[in-house]
């Protein structure tokens, strides 16, 4: 034991308590209600001296004086426990403050970046960003209600939105809701939980372009943009969606054998493309990069988002759709895709296997392609008439 000038507390040196290293023991005395007790405080390796728990006993009697506690260790579990107390009392008041971009920026989109596929997050990003965000952002979450949604929703009618683009504006506000109670960030009652789906609309296009107004496209865009061109002409003849047409890397294209890997597609996988001989030769004239260099880029060398208004307006100047005032009639670009389709089965291809080279997953998505194919089945059926 090591003396020192502070009563009632005991040093003891001890070894091996750190790496066989010399270190100090504090430990107090104290009595209550007439039985002398000792407790050790801790070690000098930790930071503690003798005067720091000297001030530590002292305080403790005064709480053995008071009632309030009869040991270290009870009085140290109380203040534990003050301590969880106040951090909750804080939290809770930090939780009401919170707003949906808060939420989202924060703790929300850092989750789905992590967890979720890159087109997924980016679906997600968007719908927030040009809705929820504007709408209710700066919201505490605990304002958010049925009311807010129905308010959002109307706002969506408006700008003349469909029934898929509301329910799904639904379904993520309920998501993220979802998401913050789950992690103690919320705990209200989710505002989009039990909220009537509205009934979907048929947003399915099936106009397609004849091999004539193709042409005569493809022509228009050359004139103005190459790139569009490009990958107009890619879509038409390959099946491309506009956003696996992005994705293109050199890494990804087989000049020799016509390929093009189609990576992270809408369904989640991978699939190969085949080129015709037209794509092969155009591709052929591009600088070939090696590795994952993108095909097509915007003007400052990052990936393309959207198709080029160049599309709109050579159709416009063709009059594709003049006099089309149904939206889903209208001639855009993802036409070009149910244009290959159409092509491949007027020429006679199997739906099983326009269904793979399309990379639809069910068959019920490609079977609205067969209605293509009945004036060949027509003319058939003509060879029992000669």
């Amino acid at each position: 034991m090591r003396k020192n000038k502070f009563p009632g507390v005991r040093e003891k040196v001890t070894y091996g308590h750190i790496l066989n290293k010399k270190d100090i023991s504090y430990s107090i005395r104290y009595t209550v209600n007439g039985v002398r007790r000792e407790e050790t405080i801790g070690w000098k390796s930790e930071g503690y001296t003798a005067e720091e728990v000297y001030n530590i006993r002292s305080a403790l009697i005064k709480d053995i004086e008071t009632g309030k506690a009869f040991s270290y260790k009870e009085q140290r579990e109380q203040r534990q426990q003050e301590k969880i107390a106040n951090e909750e009392a804080l939290k809770q008041k930090q939780l009401k403050e919170i707003t949906f971009s808060d939420l989202f920026e924060n703790y929300y989109k850092p989750h789905i970046k992590r967890k979720n596929k890159k087109s997924t997050v980016e679906r997600e990003i968007g719908l927030y960003e040009k809705w929820l965000n504007p709408f209710f952002g700066d919201l505490k979450l605990n304002l958010i209600s049925r009311i807010s949604l129905n308010s959002l929703l109307d706002k969506m009618e408006k700008a003349h939105l469909s029934n898929r683009s509301k329910n799904y504006a639904i379904a993520l506000t309920r998501q993220i809701f979802n998401f913050a109670i789950k992690h103690d960030l919320y705990s209200g009652i989710n505002p989009a939980s039990k909220f009537d789906e509205l009934k979907k609309e048929d947003n399915s296009r099936m106009k397609f372009l004849s091999e004539e107004d193709l042409n005569n496209l493809l022509d228009e865009l050359k004139k103005h943009s190459y790139l569009v061109y490009l990958m107009a002409l890619i879509s038409a003849d390959c099946g491309l969606r506009a956003g696996e047409i992005f994705k293109l890397t050199w890494a990804d294209i087989n000049l020799e054998k016509r390929l093009m890997l189609l990576r992270d597609t809408k369904n989640g996988t991978d699939r190969y493309a085949y080129m015709t001989k037209r794509v092969q030769e155009e591709l052929s004239k591009l600088n070939q990069d090696e590795g994952n260099k993108l095909l097509f880029t915007s003007r400052n060398g990052e990936q393309i988002k959207h198709i080029s208004r160049t599309f709109e307006r050579a159709v416009k100047t063709l009059g594709i759709n003049k006099g089309i005032i149904d939206r889903k009639q209208k001639i855009v670009f993802h036409s070009l895709r149910h244009t290959y389709a159409s092509r491949l089965v007027d020429k006679g291809v199997p739906i099983y296997e326009v269904k793979e080279l399309l990379g639809h997953k069910d068959i019920k998505m490609t079977i609205r392609y067969s209605h293509f194919d009945k004036d060949r089945l027509l003319k058939s059926v003509q060879v029992l008439d000669a």
